[in-house]
């Protein structure tokens, strides 16, 4: 039977041992087909995107994606692995975005990292979104348009990994700790010609002063 678009499924985790868990909570079909692609174009065409470097055994490598930083507001910041992206205010589309995730998860969001994978080339690597900047106990809410690729999460002590597909128009949760006893990545896929879009929408405290520029 064919889901409907409210239809939600609840992924638990383990944390540090068996009396304690947290969860993904995840939509696959978040969006109707017609808005998950009239969103994806509209992403791929005007957002603004930044094609970064890191430094890796002493060279610069280009980061094997494109990407952008938007907040409510513009004087604040967000930096990882050494790169630190001023906030681009986010464009009323993409407020709205915002708004629905946090009627729909019931979590409040102000910040949004936008990925743009090309192909299936692109990636990114085994990490957690911890930073300093996103507060103590950060919620990710993950918004995955395109190319239908795998998430992986890997747990920190016993390296136990769980892989989710993530199709266009769904929306993900990441629940209370699991930023701390997890990292996460998306991987290369060869012979994928398609463009995937994700927006991870965070939270930050801006009266903390933590990313906030003066």
């Amino acid at each position: 039977m064919a889901m409907s678009l409210f239809d939600y499924q609840v992924i638990p985790l383990p944390l540090s041992d068996n009396t304690h868990q947290s969860e993904l909570t995840f939509w696959p079909q978040w969006l109707a087909p017609i808005q998950a692609d009239e969103l994806l174009s509209q992403s791929i065409q005007s957002i603004p995107w930044r094609h970064d470097t890191i430094k890796m055994f002493g060279k610069q490598v280009p980061v094997p994606r494109l990407q952008n930083w938007f907040a409510d507001h513009t004087n604040t910041s967000y930096t990882y692995s050494n790169i630190c992206m001023q906030a681009v205010k986010f464009p009323g589309w993409m407020a709205d975005l915002a708004q629905s995730v946090a009627s729909e998860t019931a979590h409040p969001f102000n910040r949004a990292l936008v990925n743009y994978y090309r192909d299936g080339s692109d990636s990114v690597d085994w990490h957690a979104d911890d930073e300093t900047e996103l507060g103590p106990d950060p919620i990710i809410a993950s918004i995955s348009l395109g190319a239908e690729r795998v998430f992986q999460l890997r747990h920190n002590i016993t390296g136990e990994i769980t892989s989710l597909s993530l199709p266009h128009g769904s929306l993900l949760l990441m629940g209370s700790k699991i930023q701390h006893f997890y990292q996460h990545r998306l991987a290369k896929v060869k012979h994928l010609d398609q463009p995937r879009v994700n927006f991870t929408f965070r939270y930050m405290d801006d009266s903390s002063g933590v990313g906030i520029n003066p």
